[in-house]
């Protein structure tokens, strides 16, 4: 399975999900992350810990035994000289180790992953479902990112999983989210309250969450019951903060100078969809001189196309992020 989204929309979230279904019937879960060295992470130290849970090492072999005055006692071990582990040897002496169960496999952040090192896991996988082994890979990143790995020459099998790209929730999903979260606190958002909190996270989960708690953690330092749609508005400047300090700043942190030029420009046009015509002449640039860097930033899912001739912000609230300071705000 191949999951894709945006920062913040639930990727790894979902993974959790399905590892907890997993371990619930019995699978051994892997978890790695493309941020490490999955590949050396899961042969060197995930997986042996595994073994060791299922198969603990045998006790030494008593040699000779001796009583004051009568010899010694020795023992020894048996280590014969055993090949360089790979992760295809390492999963199938987990797998012969398991008996009705199998092993699931999840990989995050797959766009930070060594090429290289994802297409030696996926060739592995491929050559254990090749002998039917029960194995499963799950793996998670940003579009960009799965995109470049479908494309792999070793991962080319991977085109037929079941691929998903989370999107935004609704409106009625993000509402009844902030409604139930609240239930039985002892303090409840009032349906205009809900309304405003629902148009700030424009269905981006992490938003969801983080405008439900500020406003909650207000009522209750203040020791109120009712949180009002007023005191929502009170909280979006520091919700548009956080998540430019959570999910914007890490998203620019890679970006090249010339590509956030173009951003600050669709930023400084407005927010909603912008003419790539105006974005050029804003930069004192013709429309065909940046489409390059449009067409890398849409690679990137900070931008997406929004009609013919048009751009729109992939994350809420970009832009009005790049309008104010535009980067973690500093505190002596």
């Amino acid at each position: 399975m191949v999951i894709s989204g945006a920062r913040g929309i639930g990727k790894t979230a979902l993974l959790t999900e399905l590892e907890d279904i997993a371990a619930t019937r019995g699978w051994i879960v892997l978890r790695a992350s493309g941020r490490d060295n999955p590949v050396a992470d899961l042969t060197d130290t995930v997986i042996p810990g595994k073994i060791l849970e299922l198969d603990p090492p045998s006790r030494r072999k008593v040699s000779g035994v001796s009583i004051a005055g009568l010899g010694s006692v020795s023992t020894s071990t048996s280590d014969p000289l055993q090949p360089v582990p790979t992760i295809n040897t390492r999963l199938r002496e987990l797998l012969a180790l398991l008996e009705g169960t199998g092993v699931l496999i999840t990989v995050d952040e797959i766009q930070d992953a060594d090429a290289e090192d994802i297409t030696r896991l996926a060739v592995a996988y491929q050559d254990l479902v090749r002998d039917r082994m029960e194995v499963s890979l799950v793996v998670a990143g940003l579009p960009f990112g799965t995109d470049r790995l479908l494309n792999l020459p070793g991962t080319t099998f991977l085109r037929r999983a079941e691929r998903y790209d989370l999107g935004p929730l609704t409106d009625e999903d993000a509402g009844d989210v902030i409604r139930h979260t609240t239930d039985g606190s002892g303090i409840e958002f009032t349906p205009e309250a809900v309304e405003t909190a629902v148009d700030i996270a424009e269905g981006y989960p992490y938003l969801v969450q983080l405008i439900g708690y500020l406003c909650w953690e207000t009522a209750q330092r203040k020791e109120r019951t009712v949180i009002e749609a007023a005191d929502v508005d009170r909280e979006r400047s520091e919700a548009v903060q956080s998540m430019g300090a959570q999910v914007h700043f890490i998203s620019l942190k890679e970006v090249p100078a010339g590509q956030r030029r173009y951003l600050s420009a669709m930023a400084e046009l407005g927010d909603g969809p912008q003419s790539t015509a105006d974005v050029a002449e804003a930069l004192g640039k013709t429309t065909g001189s940046t489409s390059d860097v449009r067409a890398r930033l849409i690679e990137r899912d900070l931008i997406q196309p929004a009609g013919r001739g048009k751009v729109e912000f992939t994350l809420p609230h970009l832009g009005e992020w790049l309008r104010g300071p535009g980067t973690v705000r500093r505190v002596q």
